[in-house]
C-alpha cells in the first residue's frame, strides 16, 4: 500500500476537515497517523484509492507528498538546502526532486525525491520526518 504525507499549518478542526474530504468521496482510510513540529501538523495516511487521494486533497489546497519523497525538517536559514545537496551528493545519491512545502518558526520541511530513497532516509536520518 502507498502512502501521503499531508502537510499543514496546526489548527482547530484540520484532523476532522482532512477526514471529511476523503468520506466525502468515499476514500477509506486504512491508517493516519499525525505529529506535530512546532506549528507544523505532518499527518500520514494509507488509503485504498491513491490518486483519488491524492487529487482530492490538491483540489483543496492541501500540501500532498508521495511515496517517491523523503520528508527533511531543516534550519530554514541560507545554505539549509545546500547542506542537504552536499550531503546526499558526497553519498553518490542523485537527487530527482526537492521541494520546500512548508517554513515556519526558523525551520523548513523539503520533500527530497532521489534515486534512492532508502539511501536519504539512511544519510539524513537526523533531520528525517517520521
Amino acid at each position: 500500500m502507498k502512502h501521503i504525507t499531508v502537510i499543514a499549518e496546526d489548527r482547530l478542526g484540520l484532523m476532522a476537515e482532512l477526514t471529511e474530504i476523503l468520506a466525502a468521496r468515499q476514500i477509506d482510510i486504512c491508517n493516519i497517523s499525525a505529529k506535530l513540529y512546532g506549528q507544523d501538523a505532518v499527518i500520514h495516511l494509507e488509503v485504498d484509492q491513491y490518486e483519488a487521494t491524492i487529487h482530492a486533497l490538491e483540489e483543496e489546497q492541501f500540501k500532498v507528498v508521495t511515496d517517491d519523497a523523503v520528508l527533511l525538517r531543516i534550519e530554514d536559514k541560507p545554505g539549509g538546502l545546500a547542506s542537504v545537496a552536499k550531503r546526499l551528493a558526497d553519498h553518490q545519491i542523485a537527487i530527482r526532486a526537492m521541494t520546500v512545502v512548508q517554513r515556519h518558526e526558523g525551520y523548513s520541511i523539503v520533500a527530497v525525491g532521489a534515486d534512492d530513497i532508502a539511501a536519504v532516509r539512511n544519510f539524513m536520518a537526523d533531520v528525517v520526518v517520521q
